[in-house]
């Protein structure tokens, strides 16, 4: 009986051995956000995918929700404000390790609404966002170094109020 005990302990060392996948290095990983109107809009309701490609010789993984920032982020007093979750778009998940493969991708989504300010005021260069920074856990740097992209969002009009999905596996996250 005690040899059947130490095969069964050694296929499971061998296991959790081999299935160990390391952390992301920046280096490995490359973003894009999509800003796509029809496929990423209904009813006033917004989102950009921000894609991750591991463009990279070897496996790794990612998890979690993304540090999300807009810039610019205020304007007369008022600061974006950025909830995890989902929206109108893309639905809420769990956070879960997502493993990359070599040219695999993960990605997240960031939801927003479009009618809630339209005041003329919002109207304008000082309410439109210029560029999205998103900060995922990777592999140990002296100085974290965002992941950005350009995009032109209306956070006025969005009433500074936008909403971001944990990572996924694949170039989509999950949608309604």
């Amino acid at each position: 009986m005690g040899f059947w005990s130490l095969t069964s302990i050694a296929s499971s060392n061998t296991a959790t051995a081999s299935t160990a996948i390391p952390t992301c290095f920046m280096s490995q990983l490359k973003m894009t956000a999509v800003q796509g109107g029809g496929a990423y809009s209904a009813a006033g309701n917004h989102g950009v995918a921000f894609i991750f490609l591991n463009i990279g010789n070897n496996d790794c993984s990612l998890k979690g929700y993304p540090k999300f920032r807009l810039e610019p982020s205020s304007f007369r007093g008022r600061s974006i404000q950025i909830t995890h979750g989902g929206g109108g778009i893309f639905a809420s998940a769990s956070p879960r390790r997502v493993v990359l493969e070599p040219n695999a991708a993960a990605s997240f989504g960031i939801d927003y609404g479009d009618a809630y300010n339209q005041s003329p005021i919002y109207n304008g260069a000082s309410c439109m966002t210029q560029t999205a920074s998103a900060w995922v856990g990777v592999q140990a740097r002296p100085y974290p170094i965002p992941f950005t992209a350009a995009l032109r969002i209306n956070f006025c009009f969005a009433d500074f109020k936008f909403s971001v999905t944990p990572l996924q596996r694949g170039r989509i996250p999950k949608r309604f």
